[in-house]
């Protein structure tokens, strides 16, 4: 699937009954979390990525944060979390993602670049990569489901000073 690159959007969740919840970051872990027109701007820009060309190849995806310019969302032991890019071929790698028709069958799913099988999913609010092959968040009910993605129209214009 080709994507628009720099250009800021928002992961929204596709699951049934949570479309209301957004990807965002928190003390550098990603989480999804409940955002609207009411939410405070700290958690609008905290919701809000550029979409990147993969900074580990370019067919795919990289999402760099809003607020904290430098900063990708990256996977270390499962968990995916906002990490400054320190120029290494495994960071590179942890914070690529290659976009996927959504598996559920709506939106978009973000395969990891090095962990083959392994997509962005969201299990109890928080996010992770997941093969859907175990128990806990790798548990396969519903990871068709919760690793779909809506790109949507991003929840901040922040501008890094």
């Amino acid at each position: 699937m080709l994507l628009q690159t720099d250009v800021r959007k928002s992961l929204q969740v596709t699951t049934w009954g949570f479309t209301d919840r957004y990807l965002r970051h928190a003390d550098s872990l990603a989480y999804t979390e409940i955002v609207n027109g009411g939410s405070s701007a700290l958690l609008k820009a905290d919701a809000t990525y550029t979409v990147r060309r993969g900074l580990a190849d370019s067919s795919c995806y990289s999402f760099e944060s809003v607020n904290f310019p430098g900063q990708f969302l990256r996977h270390a032991d499962s968990r995916v979390r906002n990490a400054v890019n320190d120029g290494s071929a495994l960071f590179s790698a942890d914070a690529t993602f290659c976009a996927r028709p959504g598996v559920g069958g709506t939106g978009i799913t973000f395969e990891s670049i090095n962990i083959a099988g392994s997509y962005l999913r969201h299990f109890e609010s928080a996010v992770y990569i997941s093969a859907g092959n175990g128990t806990g968040f790798q548990r396969p009910q519903a990871l068709s489901a919760d690793s779909s993605w809506n790109l949507a129209n991003p929840w901040s214009e922040f501008s890094s000073p």
